[in-house]
């Protein structure tokens, strides 16, 4: 008895140890890009450890599958899925979601859609759009607005168009330049940093319309066949 006393806090011990160092080891470690499926850790004591990549799949997950099937028969009640993936693919568009720009996934009062930048490491693009928008009303708000004719059946096409519109693809360098004027800015901002970020909001957001009122009839001349 006496010994499983004194062994028992040993093993705990030594259990907590090893998990104080293998967290220091991990916060100290590096990931290395090799290729698109090829990855390497440097990890302290360790050195440089090779992960093998896994043959590429010619299968299928199903519940990833069923899951996806899911999600783009949800988004076919707004777009052509068909054109959408051409223009994911043509502006670096890495997600395309209904989610809203709250931490609960909700969306703030009159936010149709919004676009951020990705976090993983290919860079891009994530697009969302509000799948609870009155077309008719925001028809109207657009085509006053833009002093131009949206219809309600194009409220969905455009808005996709005008975020695709905030990418450098599509020209608009402004967007990045917001994005890291904005976080290094801080709570405490200037008048005059106050308004040169409008300025720069106001450019990229007309920028965005122009290039959605450009590719509009275009995405509805296309021929939505994948090519």
């Amino acid at each position: 008895m006496y010994g499983e006393a004194i062994l028992i806090p040993a093993v705990a011990g030594s259990f907590i140890a090893g998990l104080v160092a293998a967290r220091v080891l991990i916060k100290k470690s590096a990931l290395i890009k090799k290729s698109d499926i090829a990855f390497s850790a440097r990890i302290q004591l360790l050195g440089e450890i090779p992960f093998t990549p896994l043959p590429r799949r010619k299968g299928i997950f199903i519940k990833d599958t069923l899951e996806m099937k899911r999600n783009m028969e949800e988004l076919k009640r707004f777009l052509d899925t068909n054109l959408m993936l051409r223009y994911a693919k043509e502006f670096r568009i890495n997600y395309i979601g209904l989610e809203g720009d709250r931490e609960d996934g909700s969306w703030s009062p009159h936010r149709l859609a919004f676009c951020s930048t990705s976090n993983t490491y290919k860079g891009g693009y994530n697009i969302y759009l509000n799948p609870d928008l009155d077309v008719q009303e925001v028809s109207l708000k657009l085509s006053w607005e833009l002093e131009t004719a949206i219809s309600s059946s194009d409220v969905y096409p455009f808005l996709f168009l005008h975020e695709v519109g905030h990418t450098t693809r599509a020209g608009n360098q402004d967007f990045y330049t917001a994005v890291v004027n904005h976080a290094f800015s801080g709570e405490r901002r200037s008048s005059k940093r106050k308004g040169e970020l409008i300025s720069l909001k106001s450019a990229i957001e007309h920028f965005a319309d122009r290039f959605a009122l450009r590719e509009l009839p275009r995405w509805k001349e296309r021929d939505p066949a994948p090519q």
